[in-house]
Parts: structure tokens; C-alpha cells; sequence
């Protein structure tokens, strides 16, 4: 001020003063404003990556998942052939491992991630277009389309909106009301679903696991998003569903073991090592799947309302582990759940490369990139997550943490 002096104390208390007046007087439009313009760059960066990796997609991508069928079928008639005529415990653990491999690449690598579309700018393979491919898995492919790529994948741990979020019986936030079922569900989960999750996947996606909670819960589905069946006939759907494990249940456990029996081989054998061989791919995929979506916090339905925030929010909500990369096959790639949520229509090959790119924003914007050290880490983490939330919140009303699948 004109003709005063302040002393050194004084003069630092006046800029305090200042700078708290300018900052009161802010207008929110402006603060609004800030936010969106961050929100613009951070879509700007992710969609620049996925249109670097649209323009670089082509004939080996189309090698690469040819690759990957012939492989699969070489590991099925490995496995077949030694399950069959087996004369040991080596040849048969050889067998079952084979065929075990079969199975997993025909369910995550190959068909989960063509039925993501990953594979349908190629014109010479309409075989792994996601509209015609033939799932080598007890899974209806329209339901799996309709509520893991159109539901779960864009509502991503939206309460009451993503039904991977509490699917099944599982409850994994506290938003969930609590039922005494649910005391039960790491035992149930660990000991009766992970076993058979493929043959669950279902019971999900067409709408039936709904119709239970509905009947079993006093609360019916409150805190469990409803899947759209699309109107679609209970008839209708117990087809789809019959048709889908039938034909994976009749080629394992009958064609395969009468084909045994009639050479002079046995059936029980090879129906054991079939049943070793799904029971392994079950908990595999399970696992996978699980220990890499139970994470915070549970999302705004605003996050769809610009493409930056639903980036956030899909960074949010998933959580990778490291890993090798002839591993990550097979895991699907969803070691890399982070970039598959940020661009699943990408072909998954590419999830190591992009993860580079993904880590540099995450970096520069200051958002949280999220990776566990190991698949075992990761695998404890979800079950503690499953054991925190069997049991009923401490007070009525309680709001903690959300978590998710």
C-alpha cells in the first residue's frame, strides 16, 4: 500500500490473506471448467493410443490368431490321443495338461476375445468375426455379448448397473444389503463355483441368477444390476442355455469316452481326465477374471457423461498382474485388464506394448496405475475382499469401500 510499510511478518500474513480472497472468489464455472479441459486431454491421450494401434493392425494379427487355433487344435488331438491310450500316470497327467490347454485357449485367448470384436476388421477370417464365431465353450454367445460387452464393459462398477459387479450371490461392496448367505460365499465361491464357472457364466448373462435373487433375497435384487434378456422367453433362454453346455457336455463326457470304449480303451479314464482337465480350466479362468476386476471404487453413472471420465473410471476399476508374456496367453491377456477395459476391441497381443503407453499417461495426468507384483497377490487380494464383505456391515448404514468382478 502507498506510503505504508509492513514488516517481513506482516507482508507474508497480507499475500496469505490474498491468495485465500482470490481462491474464495473463484468462480465454480471456472474450477468446472479446469476439470473439463483435463478430462479433454486425458480422452484426447487415450484415444490417440488406440487409433496408433488401429493403424498398425494387419496381416500379423490375422497370423496371430490362425496361430493360435492350429495350436490349440495340435494340444486337443495330443491330449485326446494320450488320455486315450494312456498306459500310466505320466502319459495321462500329459494328457489331461494338453488338453487342459486346449480348452483355455479356445476359451479366453481365442473366443473371449473375439467375441469382442478384436478380430472383425479382417475380412478374410469371418470365422473369428464376434458375430459369427462358434464359442468352443459351454457359454451362450449372444448373452455373453449382450451383458459382458454392453453392460459390463460400459457400466464398469456402476452400482446397480454392472452385473459383473455383484454377480451370482456374491456380495462385494456395502452398498449390497447383507444376506446370511452370504457368510458362506468364499467357501461356496472357492469350493462350488469356481469349479464350474464356465457352465455358470449362464446363469448371469441370461437373466437366471436374477430370477433366484428375486425369490431367495427378502431384499430380491437390491444392489445387483439386472441383465436385459431382450424379451425373450424363459423357454427361450433354457434352450439357449441347454444348447450351449450340451455341447461341450455330450463331445467331453460322451463322444469322446464311447469313441474309448468301443476301441477297447476306457471310458471312466478318459471321461476322468476330461473332467480333471475342465475342473482346472474353470478355477483358471475364474481366478483370472476375478483377481483382476475386485478393486475401488465403485463409479458415478456420470462417468458415461464424457469419454475422459469413463477412461478414469475404467482405470478405476480394474487392477493388472505381472507376468510374462507367453504367460499373459494364457491368461487371455487379462493380466492386462487395465488396457483391455480401455480398448477391448483392440486384438490382446498388443496389451504389453500398449501398457507402456497406458503407464506414461497414468504418469503424466497423475492417475493411479494399478498392478499387483504376482498372480498369487492378486488371487489373495480378491478372496480377502470376498471374506471382508461376508458379513454383515458394523452399524446399520454403513458405507465402506466398494469392490468388484
Amino acid at each position: 500500500l502507498p506510503g505504508c510499510k509492513l514488516s517481513p511478518l506482516s507482508k507474508r500474513v497480507f499475500i496469505i490473506v490474498l491468495r485465500i480472497n482470490c481462491f474464495m472468489t473463484t468462480s465454480p464455472s471456472v474450477v468446472a471448467s479446469d476439470a473439463d479441459a483435463r478430462l479433454d486431454l486425458i480422452e484426447q491421450e487415450f484415444e490417440a493410443i488406440k487409433q496408433r494401434y488401429r493403424a498398425k493392425l494387419g496381416a500379423d494379427d490375422v497370423a496371430y490368431i490362425r496361430g493360435l487355433r492350429r495350436k490349440s487344435r495340435i494340444c486337443e488331438v495330443l491330449g485326446r490321443g494320450l488320455l486315450w491310450i494312456s498306459p500310466g500316470p505320466l502319459t495321462f497327467a500329459l494328457g489331461v495338461g494338453f488338453v487342459w490347454l486346449h480348452r483355455n485357449l479356445e476359451a479366453i485367448e481365442i473366443g473371449h476375445n473375439v467375441l469382442h470384436g478384436q478380430y472383425d476388421y479382417f475380412p478374410e477370417i469371418p470365422q473369428f468375426h464376434s458375430h459369427n464365431f462358434k464359442w468352443k465353450a459351454p457359454i451362450d454367445e449372444e448373452g455373453w455379448r449382450r451383458e459382458h460387452n454392453g453392460q459390463h464393459h460400459v457400466y464398469t462398477n456402476v452400482y446397480e448397473k454392472d452385473p459383473d459387479l455383484n454377480h451370482g450371490l456374491l456380495r462385494t461392496n456395502d452398498l449390497t444389503p447383507w444376506h446370511p448367505s452370504h457368510r458362506f460365499q468364499v467357501p461356496l465361491y472357492l469350493f462350488g463355483v469356481y469349479p464350474t464357472m464356465l457352465y455358470r457364466f449362464n446363469g448371469q448373462n441370461l437373466g437366471f441368477a436374477q430370477e433366484y435373487r428375486a425369490q431367495a433375497f427378502s431384499t430380491g435384487n437390491q444392489g445387483y444390476a439386472l441383465v436385459d434378456t431382450e424379451g425373450a422367453t424363459p423357454q427361450q433362454l433354457q434352450q439357449r442355455h441347454w444348447r450351449s453346455i450340451g455341447r461341450v457336455l455330450f463331445k467331453e463326457y460322451l463322444v469322446f469316452p464311447a469313441l474309448a470304449a468301443l476301441t477297447g480303451y476306457s471310458a471312466l479314464k478318459v471321461a476322468l481326465g476330461n473332467m480333471l482337465a475342465d475342473a482346472i480350466n474353470n478355477y483358471w479362468i475364474g481366478f483370472t477374471i476375478q483377481a483382476t476386476h475386485f478393486t475401488e471404487p465403485l463409479q458415478p453413472e456420470q462417468a458415461l457423461q464424457h469419454k475422459g471420465r469413463w477412461y478414469l473410471s475404467q482405470l478405476d476399476s480394474s487392477v493388472n498382474f505381472k507376468g510374462s508374456r507367453r504367460m499373459s496367453i494364457l491368461w487371455g491377456h487379462l493380466n492386462y485388464q487395465i488396457e483391455h477395459h480401455l480398448f477391448p476391441d483392440i486384438p490382446s497381443r498388443h496389451y504389453p506394448d500398449m501398457a507402456k503407453e497406458v503407464k506414461a499417461v497414468c504418469a503424466k495426468y497423475n492417475i493411479p496405475y494399478k498392478c499387483n507384483p504376482s498372480w498369487g497377490k492378486a488371487i489373495r487380494n480378491f478372496v480377502g475382499v470376498m471374506w471382508k464383505y461376508s458379513f454383515p456391515p458394523a452399524r446399520s448404514g454403513s458405507q465402506g469401500g466398494a469392490h468388484h468382478a
